[in-house]
């Protein structure tokens, strides 16, 4: 396939699905922000390998621990922790389009579902509320509302996964995963937790090709955890590091990052190789890149969407 076909396969490719926001796809790279230096990275969703280690440049705008890059529509957000605002960018990397600030703090991960985009928050300050989850509505980037999380209401929430009509939310205080509906009602709990035989202060949450939920677990027992949609533990994988993103690869292997890289696990060997180190990584989500965007990621870029016709 020529560069011509491939750039014009793109351009329908981002026009059909720019604006769905997906933890799964193939048709995509995926972003990890690196809190070391402050950006956002690329890499091919085929195996894991990096594409860019420099996607968008968030220090002109003072970025502090970007947490979660997640395409919104034809533009991406990235929450960070310390900094309390949700930066916005255009799909290209390229345009900073201005931050979302004010009533958030401490925030980690976020999801978005239609026109609300809910926010994991920890902290008081800045007129924040407190644990739990702050709604944003994407189209006016404002607050409109709030909803406590926690099977008991007292939750901190670390991600929030979109799973069969509702949402899975984490809570690092209880270790558990916990379901709410999109109004903010709680529903059940999926996964109970002590936090010694099970997942211990639950970090990014995916799903894989077939609907089972992927949780980082940071502490120990750190590793990576694999659920049905029943919540039942289908497989452990000890990493030996500390997890916080957690993604399953075109190949089926588990990409997944932390404190000091990106990495692969090959599912079936248990190897693990690694993609880049000595960064601070985050969360792992999917971009269906802007056309403008192809010529920057040059040929590996281009190579990697061939892989996945």
């Amino acid at each position: 396939m020529n560069r011509a076909l491939i750039l014009a396969a793109l351009v329908g490719l981002a026009s059909s699905i720019a604006s769905a926001q997906s933890r799964t796809t193939g048709d995509c790279v995926l972003m990890v922000p690196d809190s070391t230096n402050d950006r956002v990275m690329l890499f091919d969703s085929a195996d894991g390998s990096l594409i860019t280690d420099n996607f968008i440049d968030m220090v002109p705008q003072g970025a502090a621990t970007p947490v979660n890059a997640v395409q919104v529509g034809s533009e991406i957000w990235v929450s960070d922790q310390v900094a309390d605002s949700i930066f916005r960018y255009s799909l290209d990397g390229t345009t900073f389009l201005g931050a979302i600030t004010g009533g958030m703090d401490n925030i980690r991960g976020f999801e978005v579902v239609g026109n609300t985009a809910y926010v994991t928050n920890a902290g008081s300050s800045n007129g924040a509320p407190g644990n739990g989850i702050v709604t944003i509505d994407v189209a006016t980037q404002t607050i409109n509302g709030f909803f406590a999380t926690g099977d008991n209401g007292d939750g901190s929430p670390f991600d929030v996964l979109s799973y069969f009509g509702n949402l899975l939310i984490n809570d690092i205080n209880g270790e558990d995963i916990d379901v709410f509906d999109n109004s903010g009602n709680f529903q059940s709990v999926f996964v109970e937790s002590d936090g010694i035989s099970g997942i211990d202060f639950p970090e990014q949450m995916t799903t894989t090709e077939f609907g089972n939920v992927l949780a980082g677990g940071f502490s120990d027992p750190a590793g990576i955890y694999e659920y049905d949609n029943g919540g039942n533990l289908l497989n452990y994988y000890d990493v030996n590091r500390s997890v916080r993103g957690v993604y399953e690869l075109d190949n089926g292997n588990i990409m997944f990052t932390s404190g000091d890289g990106v990495f692969v696990l090959d599912t079936a060997t248990g190897a693990i190789t690694t993609s880049i180190s000595g960064v601070s990584a985050r969360f792992i989500e999917c971009v269906v890149p802007a056309p403008s965007s192809v010529a920057l990621l040059g040929l590996a870029g281009i190579a990697a969407f061939r892989r996945r016709r």
